[in-house]
């Protein structure tokens, strides 16, 4: 074994840097320890939306439908959380209807978009639905409609995870003087 001479001694570390060294590992330290905590208390919640458009027996008896469904499918959907809604005509946010009443606030953007925003946390297994029916003013117009979630949910798994948009589309007619619609 060979024996270390007085000149080969071992480097030493000063205190002012390990000093040094610790100030600046103690913030990179302190976020590593708390982005696992901050999205721990986050909850996953995962909404959906679907479209739905039906026409009744032949497309006058029954009660013609057009509305998107926004749905909290697991988790809380908070308060605040927006949708945009588009349409290939003008919008009229008067005849636009949510149910149950007072869960949706809505508002125009342009003549063909409007911001739809949740006014309440939304519970899992909850739904809001977004009555598009009275927005059919003339008869023979191919009307779309597309609801978006704006931002991203957090679901628990990005594979089983609803989805955040919808579009509908259908023809607005006139059967025997009633006003109806066929879907496309």
């Amino acid at each position: 074994m060979e024996k270390m001479m007085d000149s080969e001694a071992l480097p030493q570390v000063e205190r002012r840097q390990v000093v040094k060294t610790a100030a600046w590992a103690a913030p990179v330290i302190a976020a590593a320890v708390a982005a696992p905590m901050a999205a721990a208390s986050q909850g996953f919640w995962d909404v959906g939306i679907t479209g739905r458009c039906s026409t009744g027996l032949l497309g006058i008896l029954g009660q013609s439908r057009l509305d998107f469904t926004i749905t909290a499918v697991q988790g809380t959907v908070p308060a605040g959380t927006s949708f945009t809604l588009t349409s290939s005509s003008l919008l009229d946010v008067s005849l636009l209807t949510a149910s149950p009443n007072g869960l949706v606030s809505i508002s125009l953007l342009s003549g063909s978009s409007a911001l739809l925003t949740l006014t309440a946390p939304l519970a899992q297994g909850s739904a809001v639905t977004i009555d598009l029916l009275g927005q059919f003013v003339t008869v023979g117009l191919v009307y779309t409609y597309t609801l978006q979630l704006n931002g991203t949910d957090h679901p628990s798994s990005t594979t089983t995870a609803a989805p955040n948009s919808a579009s509908v589309s259908a023809l607005a007619q006139l059967n025997l003087g009633v006003k109806s619609v066929v879907c496309l």
